[in-house]
């Protein structure tokens, strides 16, 4: 399939699907439908993947990515974020997956488990996906043991990264903001009225309001008072930037003397 698009001037994924699936033994268009093009683009991008972590790999187990070609793409694209920040791991997982021992959802918990308490130094989306594995486990275990976390799927009427609702009053809800990353640190400036606003906004019907940001800093306290709110159901922690340890520090509010510009 990605050999017909690549000779195909138009580019155009369904004619390249129809010439690919053509020459496919016993395969009717009349019992099939076509793949979407997502579907296709998808699978061209995991073979893409694979073939790259194929040419980083030793002879001795590039068996194991050649395996991957089996697998569902959504444990490819898991193996794919694991060999960015621990090669070696995301290998071993490459051979248990492609053997047929884990499940995706298996391969899932244990990249996010791998993830969270990785030390070596990522940037960019490795660094965001880190940052949120961390910041939900952290989380977690900071709430009352009434608070359980809704699905994504479900969290579509509150813009938060991670919420959690009350088992025993599932109106009352606890939001968890993450400021960022940024890879430049000219987008917190640029974003941290924005950022405060949303904040401010969740506080406003949620039982508690959870801010992660990347300073230690009272400033985000003074932007609420400067603007005469008192946050009585906010926090505020801060995380060090591309830190490799995980420590948030609590960002206390300004005594009185303190408050105003």
């Amino acid at each position: 399939m990605r050999d017909e698009l690549r000779y195909l001037p138009d580019k155009d994924i369904e004619k390249a699907t129809r010439r690919a699936l053509a020459q496919v033994p016993g395969f009717s268009f009349h019992s099939a439908s076509l793949p979407k093009e997502p579907t296709v683009r998808s699978w061209i991008r995991a073979l893409e993947n694979i073939e790259r972590i194929e040419d980083d790999t030793d002879e001795d187990y590039v068996e194991y990515v050649r395996q991957l070609r089996a697998v569902p793409v959504a444990a490819v694209e898991l193996i794919v974020r694991w060999h960015r920040y621990d090669p070696v791991k995301a290998i071993k997982a490459a051979r248990v997956i492609g053997g047929g021992r884990w499940s995706v959802e298996k391969l899932r918990e244990q990249e996010k488990k791998a993830r969270s308490s990785s030390t070596n130094q990522v940037f960019g989306k490795q660094y965001a996906h880190k940052l949120g594995a961390q910041v939900q486990s952290w989380v977690a275990s900071q709430l009352d043991p009434d608070f359980k976390r809704i699905d994504d799927r479900k969290r579509q009427y509150a813009p938060a990264d991670i919420l959690y609702a009350r088992e025993s009053d599932p109106e009352r809800l606890t939001a968890v903001l993450i400021f960022g990353p940024y890879t430049d640190p000219a987008e917190y400036s640029t974003r941290e009225s924005a950022f405060l606003t949303t904040v401010v906004g969740l506080a406003a019907y949620c039982e508690q309001v959870i801010a992660i940001v990347p300073r230690d800093d009272p400033f985000y306290w003074q932007w609420l008072y400067d603007h005469k709110l008192q946050g009585a159901n906010i926090s505020f922690y801060g995380v060090r930037r591309w830190s490799n340890d995980f420590n948030p520090v609590k960002i206390r509010r300004p005594t009185p003397p303190l408050l105003g510009r």
